[in-house]
């Protein structure tokens, strides 16, 4: 029989303090792309082992223990429904919800119809989410229009950033206000288009701020397409960003 490494042998609470120590002292990662993974009928969810850090890696046990501490400290990029659904079953496979209480930070790189539909999902269980970047429509697909997948009361010819409203509706932003520890919130859309964008842009901006401030917090705002300035009387103002 194989005897464990010393690192197991020792108690959980000080192997926990060894593990964020090994994570601090190693290189940070901001966002980590889980582009390549996604679910295949019939077959075990794969873990991501090639995004993985090496400790994650030395044995079963350490995996389930070491792998949420690495998922607390990055931003996990998605990308599509199949992503979107492999890494919601992949953080599922972790004893106690520790996978989804792990996440601080997520990104959705197209958030739209079915994507949208799941990440909602995925967004709700994941209760311990600080900062949330989306990306509004689909770059594989026509951005400004509205999926029938995830709004039939309206017609699929109907233009997405036609007004607020529209993208309040469509893109069911009051969803973000149950997000009960937010602190960051940064947008943008596919279908960017001057000067109707910029002002859709300000308008949610504005929108989200407002909902947010009725409820009693604060939530740092931002369209990862402009820049914002503060003039002399406190109100904000925008400009395009022409490098985002």
């Amino acid at each position: 029989m194989t005897s464990k490494s010393p690192l197991l042998r020792l108690p959980r609470e000080l192997r926990d303090k060894i593990i964020a120590n090994v994570f601090n002292d190693s290189r940070p990662q901001t966002t980590v792309d889980f582009k390549r993974y996604s679910v295949a009928d019939g077959k075990e969810i794969t873990p991501p082992y090639l995004s993985l850090p090496a400790l994650c890696k030395t044995s079963q046990q350490l995996y389930y223990e070491a792998t949420p501490d690495f998922l607390s400290r990055i931003t996990p990029a998605l990308y599509n429904i199949e992503t979107i659904c492999w890494f919601q079953n992949w953080l599922a496979s972790f004893p106690s919800n520790s996978g989804f209480r792990a996440i601080r930070q997520l990104a959705f790189r197209n958030f739209h119809g079915p994507e949208q539909i799941k990440g909602y999902e995925l967004i709700a269980l994941c209760t311990n989410l600080r900062s949330l970047n989306i990306k509004f429509g689909d770059e594989y697909a026509s951005p400004g229009t509205i999926p029938s997948l995830a709004i039939t009361s309206l017609s699929s010819s109907v233009n997405a950033y036609e007004n607020l409203d529209n993208i309040i509706y469509i893109h069911q932003l009051y969803r973000l206000l149950d997000i009960s520890r937010l602190e960051r919130l940064e947008f943008g859309f596919h279908d960017w288009e001057q000067p109707i964008s910029v002002d859709r842009a300000r308008e949610v901006m504005e929108w989200l701020r407002d909902k947010f401030q009725a409820i009693g917090r604060t939530v740092y705002i931002e369209c990862k397409q402009m820049m914002y300035v503060e003039d002399s009387d406190g109100e904000f103002g925008c400009s395009f960003d022409p490098n985002d």
